[in-house]
C-alpha cells in the first residue's frame, strides 16, 4: 500500500484536482489531500503501513513558502518521499530538487504521476531526481475526481498559440491548443451537479477559441455547441455556467458581436476578463500579444453595446516599457474606465521558462502608481500589484 498525502491548497487546487482524477484507477494507493499546512502535518503524523508520499503542486511565487514548509516536514518525517510538480518545477527542476524535493517533474502529470506512484509502490522506482512529463490527451483523463470528490474549474483547453513573453502557458503546454472533448466536460459537469454544485465554471487561456484548430481563428459552431449543451445540462439541474470569466479570461479580438451573443444566450455571467495588458503598438509587439490597441479598445466598446463589464488585465512594469508607454497606458485605462470597464492590475513578475525571466521585476513609477491609486478610490480598479511588487522587493533583498 502506498499512502499518497497532496497538499490542496486553495491556490493549486485545480492541477491537484486533475491529478486526483489521474491516479482513480490506482488501487493500491491511499490519498488524502490536506488543504492546510496543519492538516498536511497531521495527515503526515499517522501511523501509516508502506511508503509514503508527499506531493505539492506550486507556482514561483510560492516557491520560499514551500521550501520553508518542506524543510520541516522532512525533520520530521525522514522516511517520506517529496514529490513536487506544477509550474515551478517544470520550469525549473533542479532548483526544485534543491528546495528539498526527492523528484521534480517537468511538464503534464497525467500520464507519468501514477506511474511514478505505481513504481513507488513496487521497488521500481527510478532514481531520485528529474522526471520529464508528458503532453496529456485531455480525452483521456478526467477534469475532476469523484473518486476523491475534489471538484473546481473544469479545464476545457490546454495550450496557447501566442507565446507571450511575459506568460508560461505556451511554454510550459505548448503552442499547439488541445480542447477537452465535449463528453468529458458533460460527465465533469454531471458529476459535480449531481453533488449540489451549481455554478460551473471552467479553466482555458482563451474561453472563445474552445474548439478552434489553432486558437487564432474562432470556431463559433465548436464554441456554441460547447456552450449549448453545457447550458443545457446545468439548467435541467438548477445550476449555471460562466464562460470567460475568472479563472478564464477571452482575448479581445476574440470578442465579437457573435461571441458576446454567445455570452448573453447560454452563460450566467455578465462580466468577461479580457487580456489587455498594455496601451501601444510597440509594447504589445515587444511581448508578443499578437493584437494591437485597436482589439482592446473595439472589445469595450462591444461590452458596453451588449451591457457586459469587461474586467480589463493590465501589468505594470513591463521590461522596455517607456514613459511614453506608462503615458498611453494611462490614457486608455482611463478611457476604459469611461466605457464601464473594471481595470485588473498586476506587477510584472520574471517567471522561470518564459523569454522574460532574466528580467528585472517591475518598478512601478510614482505618477502610475498614483494614478492606479485614483483609479482604486473610485472603485474602477483592483488588483494584487502592491503584493506583487512587495513580493519582487523580499526577493531582489
Amino acid at each position: 500500500m502506498l499512502n499518497l498525502v497532496f497538499y490542496h491548497s486553495r491556490e493549486n487546487r485545480c492541477s491537484v484536482n486533475a491529478l486526483a482524477g489521474a491516479i482513480e484507477p490506482l488501487e493500491n494507493v491511499n490519498a488524502v489531500f490536506p488543504n492546510t499546512p496543519a492538516a498536511l502535518r497531521e495527515a503526515l503524523a499517522r501511523p501509516a503501513r508502506g511508503i509514503t508520499v508527499a506531493a505539492f503542486s506550486f507556482f514561483t511565487s510560492q516557491k520560499e513558502e514551500t521550501a520553508e514548509l518542506v524543510a520541516r516536514l522532512r525533520a520530521d518525517h525522514p522516511g517520506t518521499v517529496f514529490l513536487a510538480g506544477g509550474p515551478h518545477a517544470s520550469a525549473e527542476p533542479q532548483e526544485t530538487l534543491a528546495l528539498g524535493f526527492d523528484y521534480a517533474v517537468a511538464g503534464e502529470g497525467e500520464k507519468v504521476f501514477p506511474e511514478l506512484l505505481l513504481a513507488l509502490d513496487t521497488g521500481r522506482a527510478p532514481a531520485p531526481g528529474v522526471i520529464k512529463g508528458a503532453r496529456a490527451d485531455l480525452g483521456a483523463y478526467p477534469a475532476v475526481s469523484e473518486r476523491y470528490g475534489l471538484f473546481g474549474p473544469i479545464e476545457i483547453t490546454r495550450g496557447c498559440p501566442f507565446a507571450c513573453t511575459y506568460c508560461q502557458t505556451s511554454f510550459l503546454f505548448g503552442a499547439r491548443q488541445r480542447h477537452r472533448p465535449l463528453p468529458g466536460i458533460l460527465s465533469a459537469m454531471d458529476a459535480m451537479l449531481s453533488r449540489g454544485l451549481k455554478d460551473i465554471r471552467f479553466i482555458t487561456p482563451d474561453a472563445f477559441a474552445y474548439g478552434s484548430a489553432d486558437g487564432r481563428a474562432l470556431n463559433l459552431p465548436a464554441l456554441e455547441e460547447f456552450m449549448r449543451r453545457a447550458h443545457d445540462l446545468a439548467e435541467a439541474r438548477g445550476g449555471r455556467i460562466y464562460v470567460g470569466s475568472f479563472p478564464s479570461e477571452v482575448r479581445p479580438e476574440h470578442v465579437t458581436p457573435e461571441t458576446l451573443a454567445l455570452v448573453k444566450k447560454y452563460a450566467y455571467n455578465r462580466r468577461l476578463v479580457i487580456g489587455a495588458q498594455t496601451a501601444t503598438a510597440a509594447a504589445l509587439r515587444a511581448i508578443r500579444r499578437g493584437h494591437g490597441p485597436e482589439a482592446i479598445m473595439n472589445a469595450a466598446r462591444l461590452c458596453k453595446a451588449h451591457k457586459i463589464t469587461p474586467y480589463m488585465d493590465f501589468i505594470l512594469g513591463l521590461p522596455g516599457e517607456t514613459p511614453e508607454d506608462e503615458d498611453a497606458s494611462m490614457a486608455m485605462m482611463t478611457e476604459l474606465a469611461a466605457l464601464g470597464a473594471m481595470i485588473h492590475t498586476h506587477a510584472f513578475m520574471p517567471l522561470p521558462g518564459t523569454p522574460l525571466a532574466g528580467e528585472p521585476a517591475a518598478v512601478i513609477g510614482p505618477r502610475m502608481e498614483a494614478f492606479i491609486l485614483r483609479l482604486e478610490s473610485r472603485g474602477k480598479s483592483f488588483g494584487k500589484w502592491k503584493e506583487h511588487r512587495a513580493a519582487a522587493r523580499r526577493k531582489r533583498g
